[in-house]
């Protein structure tokens, strides 16, 4: 497998067992920019204004932006280092694993050919298991939040996968708008609300709550 998507493999796992949020932060920023590399390794000499937009979307925008929004916010709370983003027990631990192996087995039968994409859909498949872990398994809100940022890292690596074509820029800058509005919303948010708080189901107030 390549290097790079080796390095990335291990920025999705050891987040889930070092039970800290700026190692959650550390991998975030690592994702994004190793897929920015992935992306300049793909094509390594970028002619076209798509391929300029998704390096920009992965390493300033997925890599340096998302995690330093949440980093500010944390840090000016001065919330204490530990947070797990799953529950620190075997039970998680294994389902963690077993998610790369699932990962790993449904690219073999997604792609059959043994080659870069193969890879790529793995690990991109692997991240996508691993976020929905840490959405069922945590309630907390920075925990959902990474969650989610995960979630779209594994889509965004999935899409690298694909053979290489000229987007529409106008497509390509409204969902990085979208990005950078939901790291705004995220930051505004986790800023409003104690880190290990819960989020609230839909529908629930301060009368439900209270009774």
């Amino acid at each position: 497998m390549n290097p790079l998507l080796i390095a990335l493999l291990a920025v999705l796992l050891i987040p889930l067992f070092v039970g800290t949020w700026r190692t959650s932060l550390w991998g975030l920023s690592l994702q994004g920019l190793l897929m920015a590399w992935l992306a300049w390794r793909l094509d390594p000499y970028p002619s076209m204004p798509s391929a300029w937009l998704t390096l920009i979307d992965l390493a300033l925008l997925r890599g340096v932006a998302a995690p330093a929004a949440l980093y500010q916010v944390l840090r000016a709370r001065n919330t204490p280092a530990r947070h797990d983003v799953i529950p620190p027990n075997l039970l998680s631990w294994t389902l963690a694993l077993g998610s790369v192996l699932v990962a790993f087995n449904f690219a073999q039968a997604l792609v059959p050919t043994p080659a870069m994409q193969q890879a790529i859909v793995a690990v991109a498949v692997t991240g996508l298991m691993l976020g929905f872990l840490v959405l069922a398994s945590q309630s907390a809100t920075f925990s959902q939040m990474i969650a989610v940022l995960r979630i779209e890292n594994a889509i965004a690596l999935f899409e690298l996968s694909g053979e290489r074509h000229s987007e529409s820029v106008a497509i390509q800058i409204g969902q990085m708008s979208i990005v950078a509005a939901s790291i705004v919303l995220y930051r505004w948010y986790l800023s409003t609300v104690d880190v290990d708080d819960p989020v609230a189901p839909p529908g629930d107030d301060a009368s439900e709550v209270a009774l």
